[in-house]
């Protein structure tokens, strides 16, 4: 066929058209900005439709032509409906300002688990030095934020907290800065803990050199991610889902490592110095023989990844 015969893309216009109107709803409050933590995950399927708009577009079949234009409006909307309904309604709620005190005590538990979502935040965490606490630490909130939804359970001899962001930001800027949170939390070193992380958007940064982190489970959203696993966990089981931006893992030195990395649209550097590499794997020569170790798993998104 022709180039004169050649029918117009069907994809990129989509795309576009939906692109415009999410962005507009953004701007108008009737979605929040999150919901793009949950579309971005769908960027392989932009490959599939790019490769069926090549197909319809060089074929001579009308029928072709409308099927394909169906299948991307039904594949665009799909990925679209399950974000939607993944991110879930904009909260209802009196914004708060200042800071909010957390503070809970061990009450003899000898386990931990916390589940952190926050939301457009900051998030730091680290060791307590010296307390018999669970944990303690603030969240300071903007002036649009919303207060945070926080669990806290001791029960069959484990600690269970689970600190949930409300906050969304309707709007990328007011006034010129950023809506966003900033949560600080310590942890007891004292007993082994769980702990899950499903990221937002802002900077993460987790020093568990000093604690007792024996699983992590942590979905990066967007923004800089940086990891210190722990130097005296025992086996420590580590899973990073990485999002969109610059993530930075480093294993402590004595700590034996095996490393899976799956690669995603970016570049991984590994310290090949300690690391050997055989295919997507690491590992370290005295994994076998160490007292304390750590099997971290790395699914690449779309940044840089760097393990050392």
């Amino acid at each position: 066929m022709n180039e004169k015969n050649r029918r117009p893309g069907i994809v990129g216009p989509l795309i576009l058209i939906t692109i415009g109107v999410l962005l507009l709803l953004n701007q108008f409050g009737r979605l929040p900005w999150d919901l793009w933590l949950n579309v971005w995950r769908f960027w392989p399927v932009i490959f599939i439709l790019i490769g069926v708009d090549i197909l319809v577009s060089a074929s001579r079949s009308t029928l072709l032509y409308i099927l394909g234009l169906l299948l991307a409006i039904a594949v665009i909307g799909g990925i679209i409906a399950y974000a939607v309904l993944q991110t879930g309604p904009l909260p209802v709620g009196e914004p708060v300002g200042g800071t909010q005190a957390l503070q809970e005590a061990l009450q003899g538990a000898t386990s931990g688990r916390v589940t952190l979502r926050p939301g457009v935040a900051r998030l730091r965490v680290a060791a307590l030095a010296d307390s018999l606490n669970f944990v303690e630490g603030e969240i300071q909130y903007e002036r649009d934020s919303l207060k945070a939804e926080k669990e806290y359970s001791v029960g069959g001899g484990q600690a269970v907290l689970t600190v949930r962001s409300r906050s969304r930001s309707t709007q990328f800027f007011r006034f010129g800065q950023q809506v966003s949170e900033r949560w600080n939390l310590r942890f007891t070193p004292r007993v082994p803990l769980e702990l899950i992380v499903n990221a937002g958007v802002g900077d993460i940064d987790l020093d568990l050199s000093a604690l007792k982190v024996t699983k992590l489970d942590l979905d990066a959203g967007v923004g800089t991610l940086n990891v210190s696993l722990p130097m005296g966990a025992g086996t420590t089981s580590a899973s990073i889902n990485a999002g969109v931006g610059s993530i930075s893992v480093h294993i402590p030195s004595g700590v034996g490592a095996r490393v899976h990395v799956s690669r995603g649209l970016g570049s991984v550097s590994v310290h090949s110095g300690r690391l050997v590499r055989s295919g997507n794997d690491y590992k370290s020569a005295d994994y076998d023989t160490a007292e304390n170790r750590v099997d971290l798993t790395v699914n690449g998104g779309v940044g840089s990844i760097s393990i050392d």
